[in-house]
């Protein structure tokens, strides 16, 4: 994305510098990563911006020099005057041309005049990945807060029958055992320490409801395959009836479990909830939604929350929830503290957000020279707010 900024301001790609903003849906559109929209929306605003801070550079310059600005030019940088030989870095501009009518309508770079965006180019921060000085989530630091992480049920659907806290609680460091709902946060100085003490819980669970199972998904997948179909997705032609005739039929289903999305860095979020605001930090591809989640476990109007986004570990769509957000500021909210709440690997393997489930059953028809007369797909699967629904679509071709 900053490349799309630095190829329409024709700077220098390794003099960029790379800051993340707030949410702010004052100043700025769409603050979110996911379902590969990202440049896809991003495209034209972000070019359009290059391209307008470029203008209002060189009609600085345009000024300053008493020329017009058809008759300058830009590189790397650098503002141009080819007649008179004049140059002035943008730098040199920036105060004077912060000053000036921002254009509405700037003209964009064609294809064939790219220097930045299709190269292959280093990342800008990458030294700064490489020495640990880049800033994620897990990095994020506040004098004063408490380490956090929390205990979950094994399992969906189970619940906490009785909760024996107090070797957890005696350990060192540890400044609070909180139980929320069905959970229960150990707050502390340190990383390791609340980490040990999370292993001192004695916790009995029980069944709460009907326990889910890849049995029972598979086997309710499977059968809706074989139900009649109410309203095909899309139908072209009469896929069907060229199944009837056909020299030969292939088929064939395939399968796909639940998938954890596993980024390299496992959820964490940082979180202050006061009287009357709230603060949260952290790795999210959805700012507004942590925003919602905050204000709705806060009950705070959203005006009063800050979001600030750290570098993400790694994302794949998992960070477009935001549960572990929820949670932190539940935490906070009760411990009356600045909080880093922190998933472990095997927390994020076995109580996050997963990819749906999903069967699909293929069929193709063929004629006698083996080509493909009729298609027929059918698909079931188990996704969010819709258990075991069914997708099906037709084709002929």
């Amino acid at each position: 994305m900053p490349m799309l900024v630095a190829e329409e301001l024709d700077c220098d790609w390794t003099k960029v510098m790379v800051e993340q903003a707030g949410l702010d849906s004052t100043k700025y559109t769409r603050q979110v990563a996911g379902g590969s929209g990202s440049i896809p929306a991003s495209w034209k605003p972000l070019r359009t911006a290059g391209a307008t801070a470029r203008q209002m550079l060189i009609n600085a310059a345009a000024k300053r020099w008493s020329v017009s600005p058809a008759e300058c030019s830009t590189d790397l940088g650098v503002v141009m005057h080819k007649a008179s030989g004049k140059k002035a870095t943008y730098g040199e501009l920036a105060t004077e041309a912060a000053t000036m009518e921002v254009p509405k309508d700037v003209s964009l770079k064609a294809v064939k005049d790219f220097k930045i965006i299709g190269k292959s180019l280093k990342a800008v921060d990458n030294k700064k990945v490489f020495n640990g000085k880049q800033e994620f989530g897990f990095d994020f630091k506040r004098e004063g807060m408490l380490y956090c992480v929390v205990a979950r049920p094994p399992a969906f659907g189970m619940k906490i029958k009785t909760l024996n806290d107090a070797r957890a609680k005696s350990m060192p460091g540890i400044a609070q055992v909180l139980r929320f709902g069905n959970k229960v946060a150990v707050l502390g100085k340190s990383t390791w320490e609340v980490l040990k003490a999370r292993e001192r819980l004695s916790i009995e669970w029980e069944v709460d409801t009907k326990l889910e199972s890849t049995a029972d998904h598979d086997a309710k997948m499977a059968e809706l395959l074989t139900k009649p179909l109410e309203k095909p997705q899309r139908k072209d032609g009469d896929a069907l009836a060229k199944f009837e005739g056909a020299h030969k039929v292939l088929e064939s289903t395939f399968e796909g479990p639940f998938l954890p999305h596993a980024p390299m860095e496992p959820m964490n979020f940082f979180a202050h909830v006061k009287e009357d605001s709230a603060e949260l930090i952290g790795s999210t591809q959805n700012p507004s939604s942590a925003l919602r989640a905050a204000a709705q476990v806060t009950g705070l109007p959203e005006n009063k929350i800050s979001v600030m986004m750290t570098r993400m570990g790694g994302g794949f769509g998992r960070r477009l929830n935001s549960d572990f957000v929820s949670e932190v500021v539940e935490i906070s909210k009760l411990a009356k503290a600045p909080v880093k709440l922190m998933w472990t690997r095997e927390d994020d393997m076995t109580g996050g957000i997963y990819r749906p489930a999903a069967h699909y059953l293929y069929r193709a028809a063929l004629d006698a020279q083996g080509n493909i007369i009729g298609f027929h797909a059918r698909g079931a699967g188990l996704n969010v707010g819709n258990p075991c629904g069914r997708i099906t679509f037709q084709q002929v071709h």
